[in-house]
């Protein structure tokens, strides 16, 4: 079943129109997210999101390319398979902030700027975990294995995690200055 977590954020009541007729009104009432920044300065954000966001893409596909040894072991395997989750809703997000306006409503900035941010930490978590795994497979399998290029793949892992750290830090800096307001309409 479908939940819909934002519909405390709407009043919604019955009213008659001009003609008689019964029509349903709807009002947020729920919090806006303002941010920090101007149209200029939004558009601008577009782009490096969008950026960071095929960057990530980028790196892990890259590090699949490696095709080193430990990429026939189903635990080295699936946690690279996971981590292009996050980075899709990461994409998804980075999207979905495009057309998101300066003043946001709580159901435009959980889709937006704070799906981005989970994203990237999830990835994080995800990544720190598949380079972990790595180098356990690197202790159990040292003198059977092309090193060359485990290390390799263990070096794209750094990459991305340097590269979502970076992004975590420009996300603070740029989004420091938030503010949530509430709505000028009262629940009914």
């Amino acid at each position: 079943m479908i939940k819909n977590n934002f519909k405390d954020d709407y009043s919604r009541f019955a009213r008659l129109n001009g003609k008689g007729r019964v029509v349903d009104d709807i009002c947020y009432v729920g919090d806006y997210y303002v941010l920090p920044l101007d149209e200029r300065q939004k558009r601008r954000t577009n782009r490096v999101n969008i950026c960071f966001s095929v960057l990530f893409m980028l790196i892990q596909v890259a590090m699949g390319m490696v095709n080193q040894d430990s990429s026939r072991t189903f635990w080295i395997v699936y946690p690279y398979l996971f981590l292009f989750l996050p980075l899709a809703y990461f994409f998804v997000g980075a999207v979905s902030y495009c057309s998101d306006p300066l003043r946001m409503q709580k159901a435009q900035y959980e889709t937006g700027l704070a799906r981005m941010r989970r994203s990237c930490n999830g990835a994080m978590v995800l990544a720190v975990i598949s380079a972990a795994l790595d180098v356990v497979y690197m202790l159990l399998h040292h003198g059977e294995i092309r090193m060359g290029r485990e290390l390799l793949y263990l070096l794209c892992h750094i990459l991305f995690l340097a590269a979502a750290f970076l992004y975590g830090r420009y996300y603070n800096k740029t989004y420091r200055g938030l503010r949530v307001e509430k709505s000028e309409h009262k629940p009914e």
